[in-house]
């Protein structure tokens, strides 16, 4: 910090929604995480520039709140603040468009009878290595064909039986737990993290959402291991394993959802 004279450490409040009931919140944790780093850290409050910043609303109203967040020595004009967020805004949505794009790539070179887990969490859990112990790479050691949830299309799922969802990366989960069930060979993986208060609400509605299937939960911590992180993966993969050759050898349509009950 010794080294910059300014940190631009915004509160970003809430995301773009898919759905107009979705309220798209972020967690406490997130919008206060200006406070903590500048408590912790000790940066003087003339050092940070710290817009409060709601992605859900109207874009154009992010250029005056980000111009009264700069100091007068740095302000842009308003109408370069404008056009730098309508440029980023379209980069995002670019961006996440190819996420999909690529997932379905992915997805359509899978034979339909191979299992697929689907991995739902929050970004800083699904991409932070050290934190999850690099999950991806350990699954792909065990030739496990997986996704993150930012690669699956769920922006359509119906949401009508969780109206006003007021987390917008719970919102997400839900609905990505929604196709999952719907798509045979998909089984579900979430990752969350101990003490994680939006998820301890979330995590009852996933297993609800998924009971006509098996799922996987993995709360991680600082206390995790690679051992015991493989153990429950290895345990998952083989009731996973059993349930696609009871399918096969009930010959179930591939395309068609299903349930234990119905495998035997």
């Amino acid at each position: 910090m010794d080294r910059a004279e300014y940190l631009f450490l915004p509160n970003v409040v809430n995301a773009p929604v898919p759905q107009p009931d979705e309220v798209g919140y972020f967690c406490p944790l997130v919008q206060s995480s200006q406070y903590m780093c500048r408590s912790a850290l000790n940066i003087p409050d003339r050092r940070i520039i710290r817009p409060t910043i709601y992605l859900k609303e109207d874009p154009a109203n992010l250029a005056y709140v980000f111009e009264n967040a700069f100091p007068p020595g740095l302000r842009p004009r308003r109408s370069q603040l404008q056009g730098a967020i309508f440029k980023a805004l379209a980069r995002q949505m670019e961006f996440n468009r190819r996420q999909i794009e690529t997932g379905n790539d992915i997805i359509a070179h899978i034979d339909p009878a191979q299992p697929v887990w689907i991995v739902t969490g929050r970004p800083y859990n699904l991409y932070d290595d050290r934190l999850n112990l690099q999950f991806g790479k350990q699954l792909a050691k065990l030739g496990i064909k997986a996704l993150p949830m930012d690669l699956v299309s769920s922006d359509s799922e119906d949401m009508s039986d969780f109206k006003r969802m007021f987390w917008g990366l719970g919102a997400r989960i839900i609905r990505t737990a929604k196709r999952t069930l719907r798509t045979p060979n998909w089984y579900g993986v979430h990752l969350t993290n101990f003490s994680c208060g939006a998820d301890s609400f979330i995590e009852h509605f996933y297993r609800h959402l998924l009971r006509g299937k098996p799922s996987l939960i993995l709360e991680l911590d600082e206390h995790s291991a690679v051992a015991g992180l493989l153990t429950r993966v290895e345990a998952y993969r083989n009731v996973v394993k059993n349930l696609q050759e009871k399918r096969m050898a009930a010959k179930l349509d591939p395309d068609k959802p299903d349930s234990l009950a119905e495998v035997g």
